[in-house]
């Protein structure tokens, strides 16, 4: 004989599995992201030791909540400050990321026209400036010189100078370019939308960012960079000579201006990152005018967009920024299709907080994993050659100008000779192979691989159409 089941019967025994089935998934979950942040942990202290970084905030946010948020290290060395969530970092270029959304907000008020001539908004600027536009400045586009790469700016970043002032510095210098024609990134543009953020609202700088963006977000904590103020929980930003930790050089902050000079938590940016998938501060459709490509005059595209960079790794999309300025280095990359965002800030001169922030995403989304980059043939032994005696003689404090333009002279060399400590550090060169060589339209990019006794670089040439060296930069492989 059968019985009927009652169906209040029937729904307590699903009910029960449903809550079993739930209870068993979150369970799963929080021993993959208990696994997840112990990876991490091991991770971040690893890459601390191996790159003499004294303190380190990362955040994770996954799917529109916070995965994690931890510290690691010391704030200040010398007091023994350990880092916390609300430990104060210059961010350096991510400010650009603020100045760029609050010239977009004036665009949408209808206060700026992203076409609108520079000439025609600040007065006494170059004539030779006169076809450059706000659009030109986000992109980095305008063809204007950038201050930092002027010969001589080194001597000056202890001296406080106003943003007119700085534009003295490259006043006369001819444009690198048609505006439009290229892509060159330049700070000079950034300290030239703070002025018009200030002639726009007829407010200072700071004042404005705050009234404009930090208060409605409530990032207490987030403002205009100035060391004679006292700010709670300020870390002390550090430098690695090769054989001990230094404090950073002294920089004025009037020096970055509205291109690096804001200082923020890990817990603001935070709010930063809520603010901007949330369309807070500014609409959809603007923030997917600031994240797209640059278009040149010539149709080709830039990986840059308003105060943005604009990537893939490994085909997912990325949108980011980062900073370094002596004593700290920072990154903000947004994989914004799959809904991850990395926030990372150190105290520490070459803190490779892209790298780490690379690596860290891998952790979360392996297919965001770093890809190990093979050696390629090289079929031109001649210019390897020339470039490998270039960087042996660096690593002795040796460099050959005539290998290099006159402009990188004044430029690569003597932050080459300022580096020499760290370099000698890396040990007797054993290896130097091929990874990429891309033709480019003034010349040629070339990138090796560099295995010294302590150390194993990437090394990255460009080169004119005479084989001199115009760009060099170094990176440090994990």
């Amino acid at each position: 004989m059968r019985f009927p089941i009652p169906a209040t019967y029937v729904c307590a025994i699903i009910g029960v599995c449903l809550a079993q089935v739930l209870n068993a998934a979150q369970a799963s979950e929080s021993r993959r992201s208990d696994s997840i942040s112990a990876d991490v942990d091991e991770y971040v202290t690893q890459f601390m030791k191996r790159h003499h970084i004294p303190g380190v905030s990362v955040a994770v946010v996954s799917d529109g909540m916070i995965a994690l948020t931890k510290s690691y290290g010391l704030a200040n060395v010398e007091h023994r400050v350990p880092v916390t969530e609300h430990t104060v970092y210059q961010i350096a270029s991510v400010t650009k990321t603020f100045t760029a959304s609050a010239i977009m907000q004036l665009v949408k008020d209808g206060a700026l026209g992203l076409d609108d001539k520079i000439t025609e908004r600040l007065p006494d600027l170059p004539r030779t400036w006169e076809s450059v536009t706000v659009r030109h400045l986000l992109n980095h586009t305008s063809g204007i010189k950038n201050y930092t790469s002027v010969q001589g700016y080194n001597k000056t970043l202890r001296q406080d100078c106003t943003p007119r002032e700085i534009l003295d510095r490259v006043a006369t210098a001819p444009l690198d370019f048609t505006p439009g024609a290229k892509w060159l990134y330049t700070n000079t543009g950034y300290v030239l939308l703070g002025m018009l953020i200030e002639q726009t609202t007829g407010k200072p700088y700071g004042e404005s960012m705050a009234e404009r963006v930090f208060k409605p977000l409530g990032m207490t904590h987030t403002r205009v960079n100035d060391l004679r103020v006292v700010i709670t929980s300020r870390a002390q930003g550090y430098q690695w000579d090769g054989k001990t930790l230094r404090n950073a050089e002294y920089v004025s902050p009037t020096q970055p201006f509205a291109a690096g000079m804001l200082v923020s938590t890990l817990g603001d940016l935070v709010k930063w990152e809520f603010a901007l998938a949330g369309h807070t501060i500014l609409d959809e459709s603007t923030l997917e005018h600031m994240w797209a490509p640059t278009r040149l005059n010539d149709g080709k595209e830039a990986d840059y967009g308003f105060g943005w960079e604009v990537s893939k790794v490994n085909d997912h999309r990325r949108i980011s920024h980062g900073g370094a300025i002596p004593g700290f280095s920072t990154e903000i990359s947004r994989f914004i299709d799959d809904k991850l965002t990395v926030i990372v800030l150190t105290n520490a001169d070459g803190g490779r907080a892209d790298g780490l922030a690379r690596g860290i995403a891998g952790l979360y989304l392996p297919a965001l994993a770093a890809k190990p980059v093979e050696p390629i043939a090289d079929n031109d032994k001649q210019t390897t050659e020339r470039l490998r005696g270039m960087f042996e003689g660096a690593l002795k404090g040796e460099v050959d100008g005539a290998i290099f333009t006159d402009q990188a002279k004044t430029k690569i060399i003597p932050a080459i000779k300022a580096d020499q400590e760290r370099l000698a550090s890396f040990g007797a060169l054993q290896t130097f192979q091929l990874l990429e060589r891309k033709e480019q339209d003034q010349g040629l990019r070339v990138q090796y691989r560099a295995v010294l006794e302590n150390m194993t670089v990437k090394l990255t040439f460009d080169l004119d159409k005479k084989g001199r060296i115009h760009g060099a930069g170094m990176q440090i492989e994990d």
